[in-house]
């Protein structure tokens, strides 16, 4: 071997030779056994794995070993592409914010000529040969669907929406959450509000840990105080909303408006708000995110940030047909603004309310 070339690099080379050959089929051996055979450090081994994974040409699935991406693109197309969210998801594809994206997914798709297929369960996609029946899958992210993300990047072309991949070299088209929830904070603060409390969604993905953050940096741009008791801690349902409401109206003073992370708990809080006698706006003002369909229909109409659909749509299809295309990708991850839509549900500042 040649010893002035870095070690590593030797055995990046060495996997390389072996897949061409096909000594290496699918999985590797694992690293203490080929630093054994190579006579190289097991850190060597790791180091030269890991740059062969971020160049695509390996995927580690955590428990199961590494093994060697399909890099065969000769696979007839099929002029269908998947569209993918965990079937932990409540509602699924009905739920109101999901429909939308699969409804703007199938309209691009068809447009250009492509099919939409949508599943929940990969073990249950592979057992019934779907797979082979896509020539590529965008999928709604969430970091407990990475070793999924994985298993369907070693096979098809993935782009991910909604969160980013912990695997960067799977593309994404994101919502910027942060500076769309500091819109929404400054547009209350414009109609005198200063006492503003905010249901979270679930914080176990960038969306709502993006969207707490965006309201703290809300208080902070305009020398607000952070009171955690003005946070609740919701789940983006619509019963979370209610729940949400009943918990502000146990306060000793209830908050002149509240900033919401999505329609559905938004509109649950006007519905339990208006049981207690609260009026919207005129008691409280009330905004949401997402701007889903029964936004605009209410009485009255939710004032809600609008989540880019069709954009993310679009995007996300573009970068997948490139993909599919065999092109490099110019920009992998894009992430969109999201634009405050004023409806009715928001007023200047009730001075029973102010602070």
């Amino acid at each position: 071997m040649d010893l002035a070339t870095p070690k590593y690099i030797l055995v990046e080379n060495y996997i390389k030779e072996a897949i061409r050959k096909k000594t290496i089929v699918e999985k590797l051996p694992g690293e203490r056994t080929l630093a054994k055979e190579l006579g190289f450090s097991y850190m060597t081994i790791r180091k030269a794995i890991d740059n062969l994974v971020t160049e695509g040409i390996l995927y580690k699935v955590p428990t199961k070993g590494t093994f060697v991406a399909d890099r065969n693109n000769s696979r007839k197309k099929t002029m269908t592409i998947g569209y993918f969210l965990d079937n932990s998801i409540e509602a699924g594809v009905s739920s109101p914010y999901y429909s939308l994206i699969f409804n703007a997914l199938e309209k691009v798709a068809a447009k250009n000529g492509y099919a939409l297929s949508y599943f929940t369960d990969l073990d249950l996609a592979s057992s019934n040969n779907i797979l082979s029946r896509l020539d590529g899958v965008i999928a709604s992210c969430f970091p407990r669907i990475e070793n999924t993300l994985q298993s369907l990047k070693q096979v098809l072309p993935v782009v991910a929406i909604d969160n980013g991949s912990a695997d960067k070299t799977i593309p994404s088209v994101i919502i910027d959450n942060f500076n769309a929830v500091v819109d929404s904070f400054d547009h209350l603060y414009a109609l005198g509000h200063r006492r503003i409390g905010f249901m979270t969604g679930l914080e176990d993905s960038d969306v709502g840990k993006d969207r707490c953050a965006g309201y703290r940096n809300g208080l902070n741009k305009h020398g607000l105080d952070m009171d955690e008791t003005l946070v609740y801690r919701g789940n983006y349902s619509f019963k979370s909303g209610l729940k949400g409401a009943d918990y502000f109206l146990s306060l000793d003073k209830l908050p002149s408006a509240i900033l919401c992370a999505n329609d559905s708990m938004a509109l649950g809080a006007i519905r339990e708000l208006d049981n207690h006698g609260i009026k919207v706006p005129q008691d409280i003002s009330i905004i949401g995110f997402d701007d889903i369909d029964v936004a605009s229909q209410v009485i009255p109409a939710l004032t809600t940030i609008a989540a880019p659909i069709e954009d993310i749509s679009n995007h996300a299809f573009d970068l997948l047909l490139s993909m599919i295309q065999g092109e490099t990708l110019e920009n992998k991850h894009i992430a969109l603004p999201a634009k405050v839509v004023v409806r009715q549900s928001c007023a200047y500042v009730n001075k029973k309310f102010a602070a």
